[in-house]
């Protein structure tokens, strides 16, 4: 298993939190697979960078 830390070191605990729950319910609606834990956190740490990139964006788009 890849040590998490290294792929984000720069991460705060509630987005790692995050990141950690979303991963859980992903591989929970996908039936428990075995093994394949690091799939699910990578999926779930991709999916969360983009939301706070989208959100950082939004803050920094002009206001009318």
């Amino acid at each position: 298993m890849t040590d998490r830390r290294r792929l984000v070191p720069h991460e705060d605990e509630a987005f790692e939190a995050a990141v950690r729950k979303t991963a859980y319910f992903l591989w929970e609606q996908d039936g428990r697979p075995h093994g394949r834990h690091e799939e699910y956190y990578l999926r779930a740490l991709e999916t969360h960078r983009r939301a706070r990139t989208y959100d950082e964006w939004l803050e920094d788009s002009p206001k009318d």
